[in-house]
């Protein structure tokens, strides 16, 4: 009976950690800021020394941007064209039949993927996130010799990157900015069940009271079990980790997003530039859990009058942001952006103009 019970709880373990698993991608890489003949001159057996091994690649680490010192080099233009990042990976997929994936959370400015000599994807823009799922090749590649005998049981994975003069592109290569090359933004692998939820879109907002808030879900879902609808529960938790709200319902999958719930919440702890309090969002669908952070405000622009939030105006005192750093130019850090903002921060700002693109930071920061 005890070996039963012991089992169960096990099982029952099990299942509530079933939850996107994501290392970053940091070290071991290897750079070339040129371009090659083709996928098979990065990945071929070349011994060191011979001819074949030209051109010498360089050890990197990630974030890594191309132009981190020639951008501003007053003598010559900063580089722009092909480059190649290159690196062996481990990959252990804990899931039965789950998702292998690479999230990449901004490279600059068109970025190929490759597993081994087989192209798994392609992105066209520097600085949205984008995910490309590398699970077939990956499994494809593990049945050759050349896993073992060339790669000893790792994985290839060759990235290029192109940072080209593109004017049909945007933003324009005629912008009055830099448009860098490189994984300038943290690159992840995940690992993730056959059914799992790939995005989340909460909007949250409150009445001009804000005595009644208002919660909005949408979802993306991958679905590789093949069925036609799954059990959801959504919990929403406040700022001080209380329940606030609870749902479960059966949704219909879909490969386009689809709108899981609507409800309110009375009294919602309000969010604000001074106190940003944030309610924590967990939505479970078969054994997979993810959360997200939100805050319930109201905002609007009066008509010829101020800026009001939560019902009382305030004043924007902002500054104007790139992401861009000497020494490194747009492959900042955690580190650097935190610092950025405690420094802003600390000099009364509230509001950031962000030029001209999506940002990297998030509340992951930590910095209210």
């Amino acid at each position: 009976m005890r070996l039963k019970l012991f089992f169960l709880l096990v099982i029952v373990i099990s299942r509530s950690l079933y939850a996107q698993q994501k290392i970053r991608l940091i070290n071991n890489w290897e750079f070339l800021r040129q371009d090659v003949g083709g996928v098979w001159e990065v990945v071929r057996p070349v011994k060191q020394g011979n001819p074949e091994s030209v051109p010498l690649w360089s050890p990197v680490s990630l974030p890594h941007c191309v132009n981190a010192r020639d951008a501003v080099d007053p003598d010559v233009n900063y580089y722009q064209g092909p480059s190649w990042y290159r690196t062996l990976l481990d990959i252990q997929n804990p899931y039965p039949n789950g998702r292998t994936l690479l999230h990449f959370e901004g490279a600059g400015q068109k970025t190929e993927v490759f597993v081994d000599i087989t192209k798994v994807g392609s992105h066209v823009g520097g600085y949205d996130e984008f995910t490309i799922d590398i699970t077939g090749a990956v499994d494809a590649f593990k049945k050759t010799d050349r896993f073992q005998k060339q790669f000893n049981g790792k994985i290839p994975v060759s990235i290029r990157i192109d940072n080209s003069r593109d004017l049909e592109m945007i933003p324009s290569a005629l912008s009055d900015f830099n448009l860098y090359g490189g994984i300038y933004r943290y690159l992840n692998l995940g690992y993730v069940p056959s059914l799992s939820i790939d995005k989340v879109f909460a909007f949250a907002e409150t009445d001009k009271s804000g005595k009644t808030g208002k919660l909005s879900i949408r979802s993306r879902v991958y679905n590789y079990t093949k069925q036609i609808n799954a059990d959801i529960t959504i919990r929403l938790f406040d700022p001080n980790g209380k329940p606030a709200h609870e749902l479960k319902k059966n949704v219909i999958l879909s490969n386009k997003d689809i709108t899981i719930a609507e409800f309110q919440v009375k009294k919602p702890q309000l969010w604000s530039t001074d106190i940003p309090q944030l309610y924590t969002l967990e939505i479970t669908i078969g054994d997979y859990k993810q959360t997200e952070k939100i805050g319930f405000r109201h905002f609007e622009f009066a008509e010829k009058g101020p800026f009001i939030l939560n019902g009382k105006r305030l004043l924007l005192r902002g500054t104007h942001r790139h992401e861009d750093h000497a020494a490194v130019a747009a492959a900042m850090t955690e580190e650097m952006m935190r610092q950025e903002m405690i420094m802003m921060k600390e000099m009364g700002v509230n509001f950031i103009r962000l030029g001209h693109y999506q940002s990297s930071f998030g509340d992951h920061l930590g910095v209210g």
